[in-house]
C-alpha cells in the first residue's frame, strides 16, 4: 500500500492538565479545571489531522507492553489510522507527556520511555519510507538517537524524488545547530519563530525567516495569534488570522496547535493548492485545536473532505 506521508511518530501518552492555577512545591493542593488523556507526541498529532482531512499518512510509533500502550492503540485504530507501523516493546513502558496547561501558555514534562527505543535499524527494516512520497519530520531534538540516519537517507529520497517537510519542535539540550545539515533536504520547514531565531542564531524573525530561506526550500513561521509569515526566495508574505476564526475564540489548551497547522499545510501543498488555501487551512487546523485540551480531541474535521 502506497501512502501519501511517512511520519516517525514521537508516541506518546499525553496528560493534559488545564486550570487557572501554578503548581506549588511544599505539599500545596490545589484544584484544576479539567485533564484529558490522548495521542500525544508532535508526530502523531500531526499525522491524525492529516488523516482526518482525508489524507492517507502513515506513521511510524513504538508503545509499552502497558495499559497507556493498550490505550494508544486503541485511540489510534478508533482514528482509522493505520497500525502497520506500529511496535510494542517489551523492554520500557510507554512514554509520557504530562502537559500544564495554564491561560495560553504550558509547562511540559516527558517520560522518554519508549521513545528511546525508536531505532534507525527498526525504521529501515519496516520499509516504511518505500511506500510513501513524502516525508515529514518531527520531534527532530527528541528523537536525537536518529540524528545520524537523516542526511543519508534524505539523500537517497531526494534521489527518488521524494518530498521532505520539517518541524523541529524544542530542543531540549540546546543543541539548536544539529538541524543545521537537515536544511538543504528541506523543502517545507514549518518552525515557530523562537525556534527559528535559536535554529539561525538571528536576532529578528525577519532575519531568522530570510537565513533560513536561503538554505531551504520554503519556511512557513507559526505565529500564534499573528498568523504566519511566509519565506520563498526574496519573498516574504505575511498571512493573519481570518477574523471568522479569531473572533470568540476561547483556548483550551495550546498543546499540538503547531503540529496541527503543519498537518493543514503539507496535506494542501501536497495537492498544490495556492498559498493563500495552503495557509487558511493551516490555520484553520491549528485554531481548531485550541478549543479543546490536547492535540487530538479538537482537530478540525471538514464536513465534506475535498479531494
Amino acid at each position: 500500500m502506497k501512502y501519501e506521508v511517512a511520519v516517525i511518530a514521537d508516541l506518546c501518552m499525553d496528560l493534559l492538565v488545564a486550570g487557572d492555577v501554578k503548581p506549588i512545591y511544599g505539599q500545596v493542593e490545589q484544584y484544576v479545571n479539567d485533564y484529558q488523556t490522548d495521542i500525544g507526541g508532535s508526530g502523531s498529532i500531526f499525522a491524525a489531522q492529516y488523516n482526518k482531512l482525508g489524507g492517507n499518512a502513515a506513521m511510524f510509533g513504538i508503545v509499552g507492553e502497558d495499559d497507556f500502550g493498550s490505550m494508544l492503540t486503541q485511540k489510534i485504530e478508533e482514528i482509522g489510522m493505520s497500525t502497520d507501523f506500529l511496535f510494542t516493546s517489551e523492554n520500557v513502558k510507554t512514554a509520557l507527556g504530562l502537559n500544564l496547561a495554564y491561560e495560553d501558555d504550558r509547562a511540559m514534562l516527558t517520560y522518554k520511555g519508549t521513545l528511546g527505543e525508536v531505532s534507525e535499524e527498526q525504521i529501515k527494516a519496516c520499509g516504511i519510507f518505500d511506500k510513501t512520497d513524502h516525508v515529514h519530520i518531527s520531534s527532530y531534538f527528541l528523537l536525537d538517537q536518529l540524528h545520524s540516519m537523516w542526511v543519508p537517507l534524505l539523500s537517497e529520497l531526494e534521489l527518488k524524488g521524494v518530498s521532505v517537510s520539517l518541524d523541529t519542535n524544542w530542543a531540549p539540550e540546546g543543541n539548536w545547530s544539529a538541524v543545521h545539515p537537515l536544511l538543504p533536504y528541506i523543502d517545507v520547514f514549518i518552525p515557530n519563530e523562537e525556534e527559528a531565531l535559536q535554529i539561525s542564531g538571528m536576532s529578528s524573525c525577519d532575519e531568522a525567516g530570510r537565513w533560513l530561506s536561503s538554505r531551504c526550500g520554503m519556511v512557513v513561521m507559526k505565529r500564534g495569534a499573528n498568523g504566519a509569515r511566509v519565506f520563498k526566495g526574496e519573498t516574504v508574505r505575511d498571512f493573519s488570522v481570518p477574523e471568522a476564526l479569531a473572533k470568540g475564540l476561547k483556548i483550551a489548551d495550546t498543546t499540538g496547535a503547531g503540529d496541527n497547522f503543519g498537518a493543514g499545510f503539507v496535506w494542501s501543498w501536497l495537492r498544490n493548492k495556492p498559498l493563500e488555501e495552503a495557509i487558511k487551512m493551516a490555520i484553520t487546523c491549528g485554531t481548531s485545536s485550541l478549543r479543546k485540551l490536547g492535540g487530538i480531541e479538537g482537530q478540525y474535521v471538514p464536513h465534506a473532505v475535498e479531494a
